[in-house]
């Protein structure tokens, strides 16, 4: 094996372990130029934040008892969305309208009509504009900060289309039926839009419906995976090629209706689900791990170390 000392300190050249190189190291953590973690097995602990170059992944959520009643102003809720100080929540059967309210949930008297769809399902905000999905037109549209829409910019043909996340220059849209190409047409599509000054070009889909079983509510992500939530109120972790993580958990912490759970949105530590049945929107505290450090081993310069992703 490659000595030790060579290989941490090599960089971008010198010794090599596995076929990688490091490019940030430490006596106890290792990250290759492809990514790989490795961590030295004698400093394993379980807290996260020991392992501060370490990805952390996502694994559950936990229902903290806190909810809302967004009745007042929704009729059904669906999409729902934070653009990092306030949530954002269509009423699908209202006109198309979204609502603007609070970190804790309080209404601001704000909301705007959507054009040309009275069914928004899915609603995703990207840090410049709100990305929703019309599944009666079978449209993605998209809004400014005011709620202004964007003429000159539409995914069309996307019928039934009830989730939307947007992650870099690629649009994600759930599409219930989709006939524009691939292996998976017309079974549960998530598809793949590369941005456009007008719209989007649509990339291979991938179907859920072998791990969902059927319609999906809503699509998100938090910047690196995409989730998607059935009507159950059950979240499908996937990569964005469409890899089943195999990273399974709920958000139906409501007892009075079993479906018609909605959209799902990060926001820190947390994440907030909805449900159209009693319009309230849950909290959840996210649950994450490190990874468990039994993937694979190596021995450098008699110190084991484990790769942990």
């Amino acid at each position: 094996m490659s000595n030790f000392t060579d290989f941490i300190s090599s960089g971008g050249g010198g010794s090599e372990i596995n076929d990688q190189k490091a490019i940030y190291s430490d006596v106890n953590l290792i990250t290759t130029e492809s990514g790989e973690k490795w961590l030295k097995s004698g400093v394993l602990d379980t807290n996260i934040s020991a392992y501060p170059n370490a990805t952390v992944k996502l694994t559950g959520a936990t229902y903290t008892s806190t909810n809302w009643s967004v009745a007042s102003q929704i009729t059904i809720s669906s999409g729902i969305t934070f653009d990092g100080s306030f949530f954002w929540l269509c009423d699908r059967n209202t006109n198309g309208s979204v609502f603007k309210y609070n970190a804790s949930g309080a209404y601001q008297s704000v909301s705007f009509t959507t054009s040309g769809d009275s069914e928004n399902n899915g609603i995703f905000w990207n840090g410049s504009h709100f990305y929703i999905a019309g599944s009666n037109a079978g449209t993605i549209k998209r809004y400014n900060a005011s709620g202004a829409i964007d003429s000159g910019w539409s995914i069309g043909s996307v019928g039934g289309c009830t989730g939307v996340a947007v992650i870099g220059t690629t649009v994600y849209v759930y599409v219930q039926s989709y006939n524009g190409g691939g292996s998976n047409a017309n079974s549960d599509n998530v598809v793949p839009f590369t941005l456009t000054s007008s719209g989007g070009t649509a990339g291979t889909p991938f179907s859920t419906h072998s791990n969902t079983g059927g319609q999906i509510q809503d699509l998100t992500t938090d910047g690196t995976h995409l989730y998607a939530t059935t009507r159950t109120g059950v979240v499908f972790e996937y990569t964005t090629s469409g890899t089943y993580t195999g990273t399974t958990f709920n958000v139906n912490a409501l007892s009075s209706a079993s479906i018609d759970y909605g959209g799902v949105a990060f926001k820190g530590t947390k994440l907030y689900s909805t449900n159209g049945r009693d319009n309230k929107v849950f909290e959840y505290n996210k649950v994450n791990s490190v990874g468990m450090p039994n993937i694979d081993t190596t021995l450098l310069n008699g110190t084991r170390y484990v790769r942990i992703l």
